[in-house]
């Protein structure tokens, strides 16, 4: 699949890669705050906060919880990841070059 190059006049051009991300599903939190993604990130780390304490608690249906919520919140990331930085680039004045 191809990227979609963005400009910008003083930073940068980035390249955001559309559709399935392998490194936010593997990373999560820490992909989000790598591109970028403050406020995004800081939700993602709410979230594994609250994983962590479901697999603290120790019992066995709560650790399936909390691993079910942690699997589900990467696969969003992954699937969701590349539009986030994308509208989170053209919030800061880049454009897209088709």
């Amino acid at each position: 699949m191809p990227s979609t190059l963005m400009i910008h006049s003083t930073k940068p051009e980035r390249r955001v890669k559309p559709g399935f991300n392998w490194a936010a599903l593997l990373f999560g939190s820490l992909w989000a705050f790598s591109e970028g993604l403050v406020r995004r990130g800081g939700r993602l780390v709410a979230v594994d906060c609250l994983v962590g304490v479901l697999w603290s608690i120790g019992y066995p249906a709560t650790m399936l919880a909390g691993s079910a919520v942690f699997i589900a919140k990467n696969v969003v990331v992954a699937r969701s990841g590349g539009t986030w930085l994308q509208q989170h680039l053209a919030a800061q004045g880049y454009r897209v070059i088709s």
